[in-house]
């Protein structure tokens, strides 16, 4: 397996809500940081202190809703690290993360929590290991540059999500087909959408 002695972040756009925000500060707690954090009414600064430094992740306060974006982060301490990593995932966000050792840099590009391209760089060679395919046609892309309301609409998109997914896990348990079929076609113009509104 491979080490990293650094990661860099850049161009993250994440959302968190209030629960994943708390578990993400009780990771960083249970790695051994000390976390503290100051909110007002449009931000939350969340300051993690390792061994060697300090590092401060401001969030925009949009509704009930923290979002972490435009900002670069370049982390030393890997445990701190890969912790964000996670929640960048779990939280279905989007990052280019740059895992850099001596020998390599392997470049991942994440959209929506997984990774959809990934590129590693030995010295002056440069080799796609994956690339996921695009399933988004044009015109759910010109739809969606014509929105003017997406940072309104992302959070209730959210809960959208949350709610067909609470009605396909009763569905599943009820073995009712009909529904399952429609919960998982609704799932998927949902997050198409939110592909296109986060990108």
């Amino acid at each position: 397996m491979t080490t990293y002695n650094e990661l860099e972040y850049c161009n993250v756009a994440v959302w968190f809500d209030r629960p994943t925000l708390h578990k993400m500060m009780q990771a960083f707690v249970k790695a051994g940081f000390n976390v503290a954090w100051k909110e007002s009414k449009a931000f939350l600064h969340l300051q993690v202190q390792t061994a060697e430094k300090s590092y401060t992740l401001v969030l925009k306060r949009v509704k009930d809703a923290f979002k972490l974006d435009e900002s670069d982060y370049s982390l030393r301490d890997i445990r701190l690290a890969m912790i964000l990593y996670k929640f960048i995932e779990q939280a279905k966000g989007h990052a280019i993360v740059k895992l850099i050792n001596e020998k390599q840099i392997v470049v991942k590009n994440i959209r929506y929590g997984e990774a959809v391209k990934i590129v590693e760089i030995k010295g002056a060679e440069r080799k796609v290991i994956f690339e996921k395919a695009c399933s988004v046609t044009m015109d759910q892309v010109i739809a969606a540059l014509k929105r003017r309301d997406a940072e309104e609409r992302i959070p209730v998109l959210r809960l959208e999500l949350d709610y067909e997914l609470s009605t396909l896990y009763d569905a599943i348990k009820e073995n009712d087909k009909e529904q399952i079929k429609q919960s998982l076609e609704l799932l998927t113009q949902l997050r198409q959408e939110m592909l296109l509104l986060e990108a």
